[in-house]
C-alpha cells in the first residue's frame, strides 16, 4: 500500500524543488552537458497498448492517433513492459533510459530510479488535484447502468467513506465521508482492469467486505481496455480504468471517478536531469530526439 508518510515526504521534496526552480531551465554546464553526452542514445520504456497510464500519456502529450482507439506515435523502438513495477525495474537497470509510472506506483523502495518534474512542476498532491501537473489524469470504476444492488452498495462506498482508503494510494477524487450504513446486498462482484488502480481497489474491496460479509469481490489486474472488453462481454460487472472513456465506450457505460493521479516520469538515478518539458518528452516519445545530449532545451 502507499503510504501517507511516503506521500508527504514525497510532497515536501517536490514543493522544495518546484520553489526552488529545480528543472533544467538554468543553462547547462559543462560538466553536465558531458554526463548526458555519456549517456548517448535514449532508451524509451513505454507501457502495453491497451494500459491506461500509456494512452492517457500519449494525449497528454499529444502523440495520440485522434480518433482511433488505443493507437498512438510512441516509438516503435520503444521498450514495452505490462506493469508500473517492470517500468521501474526496466529503468533501474539502464542508465539511458526513461520510462513512466502512475503517482500511485511507489519508488520509494528503489534507490536507482528518480522522478523529473515536468514542465518545472513536480508531481505532488496539491499540483495533480489542481491539474497543474501537466500529466494529470482521473481513474474511474465503469460500468452499465443495470440497477445491481452490490455494484450501487460499493460505488457508494468508493465515492464516500472509500475516499479515506484511495487517499493511501491517490489523491481522492470526492470528499471522504465519515460513515457508510451498507444495504448488505449479496452476491459477486467482479472488477477487472488497470493494473495502476488495482491495488487501491483491492484494499477498498477488502474493507467494504468487512462493512458487508455478504459480499465477495474479485479484482483481477490486466489493463483498462481488456477491463472494458470484460465489462462488455459480460466476463466481469465493473472496469477499472485508467484513461477517459472513448465515445462508444461512453454510450454504454457509466464512469464513476474513484481517483486522480499523475503520470510521472522517471529516470536512473544518476541522470544529471531534473526536469523535462512535455514537448521534449513528446520528442522522445516519438523518436524525433534519439539521444539524451539533445534533450538540453536552452
Amino acid at each position: 500500500m502507499r503510504m501517507k508518510n511516503w506521500r508527504c515526504l514525497a510532497v515536501a521534496v517536490g514543493a522544495a524543488c518546484f520553489l526552488g526552480a529545480c528543472g533544467n531551465s538554468e543553462p547547462a554546464s559543462p560538466e553536465q552537458d558531458k554526463e548526458l553526452a555519456d549517456l548517448g542514445q535514449i532508451t524509451v520504456v513505454t507501457r502495453e497498448s491497451g494500459s491506461g497510464t500509456r494512452s492517457s500519456f500519449a494525449q497528454a502529450l499529444g502523440l495520440d492517433e485522434e480518433g482511433v482507439d488505443d493507437k498512438d506515435h510512441i516509438t516503435e523502438t520503444a521498450q514495452t513492459v505490462t506493469s508500473g513495477e517492470e517500468v521501474i525495474q526496466a529503468v533501474g537497470e539502464d542508465k539511458s533510459s526513461v520510462g513512466y509510472v502512475s503517482w500511485g506506483t511507489d519508488i520509494s523502495e528503489s534507490d536507482s530510479v528518480k522522478e523529473l518534474a515536468v514542465d518545472g512542476v513536480p508531481a505532488e498532491e496539491t499540483t495533480i488535484e489542481s491539474s497543474q501537473y501537466p500529466l494529470s489524469r482521473t481513474l474511474y470504476l465503469a460500468a452499465a447502468k443495470d440497477g445491481n444492488e452490490l455494484k450501487e452498495d460499493f460505488l457508494t462506498y468508493v465515492t464516500g467513506k472509500g475516499q479515506e482508503i484511495v487517499g493511501d494510494f491517490f489523491v481522492p477524487a470526492e470528499e471522504t465521508k465519515d460513515v457508510f450504513l451498507s444495504a448488505q446486498p449479496s452476491g459477486t462482484l467482479r472488477i477487472h482492469g488497470s493494473t495502476s488502480l488495482a491495488p487501491a481497489i483491492e484494499a477498498l474491496a477488502e474493507a467494504y467486505q468487512e462493512a458487508n460479509p455478504n459480499a465477495v469481490i474479485e479484482v483481477e489486474a490486466s489493463d483498462s481496455s481488456q477491463g472494458i472488453t470484460d465489462v462488455l462481454t459480460g466476463v466481469c460487472d465493473m472496469a477499472m480504468v485508467s484513461r477517459d472513456l472513448y465515445q462508444y465506450e461512453q454510450d454504454v457505460l457509466q464512469a464513476v471517478p474513484v481517483a486522480k493521479d499523475g503520470i510521472r516520469v522517471i529516470v536512473q538515478a544518476d541522470n544529471p536531469l531534473e526536469d523535462l518539458t512535455a514537448d521534449m518528452l513528446a520528442a522522445i516519445y516519438s523518436g524525433d530526439t534519439a539521444n539524451w545530449a539533445d534533450t538540453k532545451e536552452e
